[in-house]
């Protein structure tokens, strides 16, 4: 599917009526099916459309022709129809009944069916409902309506028996409760925490769609409180421990950091459940959840230099200098305050780093007085010493003892030769 972010909402609804429409020409049934449906019932504008049809997965694609389908998922009756980056795709799914998940994610077999009989086989009831695009009439055999308007998130039909088909549905009733802010109906919940063990069984990246939307949802502290709760955060945060008191310390810091960026999220959250661990071992531990190699090294970055900043004040300026002007710096310092203000410590650090970071550019990280080829013109033979030379110039200039490039040129000497150079 064409990334969500480049999806135009409009373009999307209007390719997903004409499907529905060509789809209902040719004499078949076809609504719209799943988190459309609840989108739009919630008055939320959907960017991501799933249709339903009494049409075969060869006759989809005869309709639609070859080059604009794709039948990875034809075993399981479903084909996706090629939009525009604007448009996104289109899921076009079969009706169908499933029989035994001995995999605890697929289907082992299944056969094409009814929307009622397809719509109980579905996860939850708010996903389970069809919609008629043209008419705007719900088609919903499952009680999705009266639970979207009681705001609950309830299993169709026995939890137990949707958990144990797709076992990542344990931890996608905890998204959904976190992103739409709904409760989890009392039955649905039980199963939850008796089921929490079988998340093992998940791969991890498939936990990971799930966690980064519920880490990313503006609903995420009630997310955290519910991963508690049910049991779950070690089976998808791996080696972080839910004591009650850090718990309440990581929702505070939380709640001051921008809820999109997955990095720091991950940085705080390990920085305060995980106080045992070594950035180096939280970057393993990142990586081993399948996340992109910026996210776990970007947390990494931001966790070797909290404390730094937290007591820049004291610190040797040209170290902390160096930080500020890291593309991670306003990050790492959002992350640092909001550790020090929930914690209630010395403010001196923070406050020392908003002042440089309120310097001009120039200011802040001024040109380099010295370069390897200055030091090549000096005479100096290139080397490990090369980078010495140059790091005690720049450190004398941003201390500010060194500020002509002739000051520069004679201290780059005077080092040079203490070396033995």
């Amino acid at each position: 599917m064409a990334s969500t972010q480049s999806i135009d909402a409009e373009k999307a609804r209007e390719f997903a009526v004409k499907t529905v429409r060509k789809l209902r020409e040719a004499n078949f049934i076809s609504y719209w099916a799943g988190g459309c449906v609840r989108d739009h019932h919630l008055q939320v504008r959907p960017k991501d459309f799933d249709v339903a049809t009494n049409a075969l997965p060869n006759e989809i694609q005869e309709l639609f022709g070859k080059k604009r389908t794709l039948a990875i998922g034809a075993s399981f009756g479903v084909i996706t129809l090629i939009g525009s980056k604007e448009q996104g795709n289109i899921e076009i799914a079969t009706f169908r009944e499933d029989e035994s998940y001995t995999d605890g994610r697929r289907p082992d077999k299944i056969s094409f069916s009814t929307p009622e009989a397809d719509a109980h086989r579905r996860d939850f009831t708010i996903n389970g409902m069809f919609l008629d695009p043209e008419t705007m009439e719900t088609l919903d055999y499952v009680g999705g309506l009266t639970d979207l308007k009681a705001r609950q998130i309830q299993a169709i039909g026995d939890p137990a028996e949707r958990f144990e088909e797709d076992k990542l549905r344990i931890f996608r009733a905890i998204r959904f409760a976190t992103t739409l802010n709904f409760q989890i109906e009392r039955n649905t919940l039980d199963a939850v925490c008796r089921h929490v063990d079988n998340l093992n069984q998940v791969s991890r990246e498939r936990i990971l769609v799930e966690l980064e939307k519920t880490l990313s949802s503006q609903h995420r502290l009630r997310g955290i409180d519910l991963l508690c709760e049910t049991g779950i955060l070690p089976y998808v945060l791996p080696k972080t421990n839910a004591e009650a008191k850090a718990i309440l310390l990581l929702k505070s810091v939380l709640a001051q950091l921008p809820a999109n960026k997955l990095a720091l999220t991950f940085a705080a959250i390990y920085h305060i459940l995980s106080p045992e661990l070594t950035a180096t071992d939280i970057r393993r531990t990142i990586k081993s959840m399948k996340t992109s190699n910026e996210v776990a090294e970007s947390a990494f970055w931001i966790l070797q230099h909290i404390t730094q900043l937290i007591s820049a004040s004291t610190e040797f300026w040209p170290k902390v200098q160096r930080t500020l002007v890291h593309p991670l710096a306003s990050d790492t310092l959002a992350l640092a305050k909001a550790i020090v203000l929930t914690a209630k410590t010395d403010p001196s650090g923070i406050q020392f780093c908003e002042e440089k970071l309120a310097l001009s550019p120039e200011n802040l990280n001024p040109p380099e007085l010295l370069s390897g080829a200055d030091l090549i013109e000096l005479g100096m033979t290139p080397g490990p010493a090369f980078s010495k030379v140059l790091k005690q110039v720049r450190d004398q200039q941003l201390q500010g003892k060194v500020n002509s490039i002739e000051q520069a040129l004679e201290l780059a000497k005077t080092t040079y030769q203490s070396m033995g150079q």
